[in-house]
C-alpha cells in the first residue's frame, strides 16, 4: 500500500506587471489588494493573525524582493494541522506567487485527495490582471507504494484539481523521485501539474534547499512561451477578421462617413497588431533560450542518475513550432499590410473628401437659413406700416392661415408675424434655387 510521507501542494502563480493597455502603476495597486486579500483569508480561515510589520513586508513589492506569509492552523475539520505560507517574488517583468501547503504526517492515497481538498480552500483566486499561467505540484517522499500505485496517485491528483480525467504526457526521474506532467487537455491550456514523488526525506530536503528557486524560474519561462504562443493565435486570428473586413470595404463609394472612418481604425489596428505578432515571435524566442540554460543548470545540480527529458521534450517541441509557425503567418501578413497602406491613403482621400463636401454642405444650410431670418426681420419691421394693406389682400391671409396658423384670426399680431415668416421662408428657397443653379453652371 502506497504511503507518503509530508504530502506537499504547490501552486506557482505568474501575473504580468504591464498588461497590454495596462500601466504598471495600475497592476501594482491591484496586485497589492490581491496580496492584501490573503492575509485575511488566513486569518477568516485558520485564525491566523500577522502583525504589521509583516503586512507591511508583504505588501512592500518595491522594497522587498521576496516576502512570505506562514500559516498553521486547523483547516476544515482535518486530522492534522496544516502548515505552509504564501511566498510573492517581485522580479524583471512579473510578480510570482508560491502556495506552499503541507502536513507533518503518513497518507494512503484517499487521505492525500482529501488533504488536497482541504488544501484547495486556500488557493487565492488569481487577481485580475494579466496571467501568465500556472503550475501545481505535489510532492513528498514515499515510505511504501509500487509504481503503480504511484502512477494511480497522480491520475487522482489531477482529477481532484481538474475536474476530469488525465493522462499523463510526460514522465522522468528527479532526486531519484518519479516525476509525473500533466498539461490539461492540451499544451495551450498553459495550466500544468507535477507530481513528484520522492525516495526519501534527503531528496524532499535537497529540493527545498538547492532546487525549488531554479523550478520557479523554469516554469516561468515555459509559461511566457505558451503565453506568448497562445496570443499569437488571437492576434492571428483577429488580423484575418480585419483584413476581410477592409478588403469588404475596398469600393469606398458606397460607403458613408461612418463606414469610411471605420475602416481606418480597422487599418491601424491591423497594424498594431502586426507588430504585437512580431513581438510575441520575439518573447517566445528569448525565454526558449532561458529555459535551455535554466534547465541546463538543473541538470549539472541533479544526480546522474536522473532522466529530465519530459523537460527538454517540452523545449524541442516549442522550439520546433511556435517561432516557425509565428514568422509563417508574419511573412504571410507581410505583403497584406502593403495592400492595405495603398488602400489606406484612398480610404483617406475619401474621408477627406467628404468631410470637405459635408463642411460645404453645412455652410450652405447655415447660409440660407441666414437669409431668411434676415429677410423675415427686414419684413418684419416695415409690415408693422402696412398692416391694412397686407389684411385686405385674401392671398396673403389666405397663406398665413394655412402655413403660419400660430395666432388667433383677426390679431394683428398675426399678420404681421405671418407676413414676415413667409417672406423669410421664400426667401431661403430663392436662395437655395440660386445657390443649385450656379454650382450645376461653374461645374461644367
Amino acid at each position: 500500500m502506497l504511503k507518503l510521507v509530508d504530502p506537499t501542494l504547490n501552486l506557482f502563480s505568474y501575473t504580468l506587471k504591464q498588461g497590454l493597455g495596462v500601466g504598471e502603476p495600475e497592476t501594482r495597486k491591484v496586485y497589492r489588494r490581491f496580496l492584501a486579500s490573503l492575509s485575511a483569508q488566513l486569518h477568516k480561515k485558520l485564525n491566523v493573525s500577522f502583525t504589521p510589520e509583516q503586512k507591511q513586508k508583504f505588501l512592500a513589492l518595491h522594497e522587498e524582493t521576496v516576502a512570505d506569509l506562514p500559516f498553521t492552523g486547523n483547516l476544515n475539520n482535518h486530522p492534522v494541522k496544516v502548515k505552509g505560507r504564501y511566498r510573492r517574488w517581485n522580479v524583471s517583468d512579473n510578480y510570482q506567487l508560491l502556495f506552499d501547503g503541507y502536513v507533518d504526517d503518513k497518507y494512503q492515497p484517499d487521505k492525500v485527495i482529501k488533504l488536497i481538498e482541504s488544501l484547495q480552500d486556500l488557493i487565492p483566486q488569481p487577481p485580475k490582471l494579466e496571467n501568465i499561467g500556472k503550475t501545481w505540484m505535489l510532492s513528498g517522499w514515499l515510505e511504501s507504494g509500487t509504481d503503480l500505485e504511484a502512477a494511480e496517485l497522480a491520475k487522482q491528483v489531477y482529477k481532484c484539481l481538474f475536474k476530469k480525467d488525465g493522462v499523463s504526457q510526460g514522465s522522468g526521474l528527479f532526486l531519484g523521485g518519479k516525476v509525473a506532467e500533466f498539461w490539461g487537455d492540451k499544451i495551450e491550456d498553459n495550466c500544468q501539474l507535477l507530481v513528484i514523488l520522492y525516495p526519501d526525506e534527503a531528496a524532499c530536503q535537497e529540493w527545498a534547499r538547492d532546487f525549488y528557486v531554479s523550478w520557479l524560474d523554469l516554469l516561468c519561462f515555459r509559461h511566457k512561451i505558451i503565453w506568448a504562443y497562445e496570443n499569437s493565435l488571437l492576434l492571428k486570428e483577429r488580423l484575418v477578421s480585419n483584413y476581410n473586413q477592409i478588403v469588404g470595404m475596398r469600393n469606398t463609394s458606397r460607403l458613408n462617413l461612418k463606414k469610411l472612418l471605420e475602416a481606418m481604425g480597422k487599418l491601424s489596428e491591423f497594424a498594431i497588431d502586426l507588430n504585437y505578432l512580431e513581438l510575441q515571435h520575439s518573447t517566445i524566442n528569448v525565454n526558449l533560450e532561458k529555459y535551455e540554460a535554466k534547465l541546463a543548470e538543473i541538470q549539472a545540480k541533479a544526480r546522474s542518475t536522473d532522466d529530465l527529458k519530459f523537460l527538454q521534450d517540452f523545449c524541442d517541441r516549442a522550439k520546433q513550432h511556435y517561432p516557425k509557425q509565428i514568422q509563417k503567418d508574419i511573412d504571410n501578413f507581410r505583403p497584406c499590410l502593403e495592400i492595405l497602406r495603398s488602400l489606406t491613403d484612398t480610404i483617406r482621400g475619401t474621408v477627406e473628401i467628404r468631410k470637405a463636401e459635408s463642411d460645404r454642405t453645412f455652410q450652405t444650410i447655415v447660409g440660407i437659413v441666414g437669409v431668411g431670418l434676415s429677410t423675415a426681420g427686414t419684413v418684419g419691421s416695415a409690415a408693422a406700416n402696412f398692416k391694412t394693406e397686407i389684411e385686405a389682400n385674401p392671398t396673403i391671409n389666405t397663406a398665413i392661415n394655412t402655413f403660419v396658423p400660430i395666432f388667433a384670426p383677426g390679431s394683428g399680431l398675426r399678420v404681421i408675424m405671418g407676413f414676415s415668416i413667409l417672406s423669410g421662408i421664400a426667401a431661403s428657397l430663392l436662395t437655395w434655387v440660386i445657390i443649385g443653379v450656379c454650382s450645376r453652371f461653374f461645374r461644367r
